[in-house]
């Protein structure tokens, strides 16, 4: 066992913070559960005990009520922006290539797990061992980790991944999603998971372009729109907050500034426009429906001051939010702008 503590970065949490969103459920509820922030989480770049993110990610599942939330969050997670991910496509050439540049950078900054590949014979193994005995069984952590490596493996191979080839062992097979059903599931230990899957795979090249495309994307919708529907009620649900920043917004589904600004540009929208629409649409809502004054309402948005609020409300509008509200008053319905 290891002499170092184990730990872990807040900021891995970011992605579980969207898709509790997406749920309907306010994270700050699961983070008061284990003694976190969602400010720390989303804007710090602390660590903290690993058994503290087990128990967080133990939470989440408790919190939406299905056991396979977090391989699901994993097998839909775009890691283009994580640092390893990138430092191993990079690396260029196999399958084995990448993963052992990724293995190796992901053993670099890890203090809670071992990270490897091994081959023998015919079979590949990619996996983790904890390098201390955690006190509650890390199921969820475990999915997710499952989750993501199954992804990038798929997105890798294309057509010739086959799921049939692959097992999968892992403390809890029960958190896997049934689109896991065509993988062998295996019931392992509480010291880490393992996939197993045919050495002559490692061998594969490597589609960068393919790989930063559809790792992620793999168990999206193909409707382009549901992604942005999906991007607006999670933005939605923030906004109000003391507004967004471009960087919160990407936070927020996971994706680096840059992943998030082309995915919004193929529903020829922008993430500047979508943080304007989402808080023109919640400041006509408190205008309609609260009695809070402008300069509250502004703040929540996060304007500067008000007279930043009115100037933007009226471009949108073409009313001051003080007309708009007097209007509404008069009529009982949104005035026609």
């Amino acid at each position: 066992m290891t002499k170092r503590l184990p730990l872990a970065k807040l900021s891995l949490l970011r992605p579980f913070v969207a898709a509790l969103s997406e749920r309907g459920v306010d994270p700050e509820i699961v983070f008061e559960r284990v003694g976190l922030t969602e400010a720390a989480v989303l804007h710090g770049d602390e660590s903290v005990h690993i058994m503290v993110v087990h128990q967080f990610l133990e939470a989440c599942a408790d919190a939406v009520e299905d056991l396979t939330f977090c391989a699901s969050v994993g097998a839909r997670l775009d890691p283009k922006g994580w640092p390893m991910i990138e430092t191993a496509l990079a690396a260029g050439g196999s399958l084995a290539d990448f993963l052992s540049t990724f293995v190796s950078q992901a053993n670099e900054v890890a203090s809670s797990v071992t990270t490897y590949l091994e081959v023998r014979g015919g079979q590949a193994t990619y996996g983790e061992t904890r390098l201390f005995h955690p006190t509650i069984l890390p199921a969820q952590n475990d999915g997710f980790m499952v989750g993501l490596a199954v992804t990038i493996l798929s997105s890798v191979l294309g057509p010739r991944f086959d799921a049939g080839q692959v097992s999968i062992i892992l403390c809890n097979p029960d958190v896997l999603p049934a689109s896991f059903s065509d993988f062998k599931r295996l019931k392992g230990d509480e010291m880490g998971f393992r996939l197993k899957f045919p050495s002559k795979w490692l061998a594969h090249s490597v589609d960068h372009k393919a790989l930063g495309n559809s790792v992620g994307a793999c168990n999206q919708p193909e409707n382009g729109s549901n992604f942005l529907t999906d991007f607006r009620a999670i933005i939605a649900h923030k906004i109000g907050q003391g507004g967004l920043s471009a960087n919160d917004a990407a936070a927020l589904v996971s994706m680096s500034r840059a992943t998030l600004a082309r995915r919004l540009a193929k529903e020829k929208t922008s993430i500047s426009d979508e943080l304007r629409r989402a808080k023109i649409a919640l400041a006509k809502d408190r205008l309609r429906s609260s009695d809070d004054s402008v300069d509250e309402i502004a703040a929540a948005l996060g304007y500067s001051d008000r007279s930043n609020f009115s100037r933007a409300f009226r471009a949108a509008v073409g009313l001051s939010p003080r007309s708009f509200r007097s209007q509404i008053d008069a009529n009982g319905t949104d005035p026609k702008t």
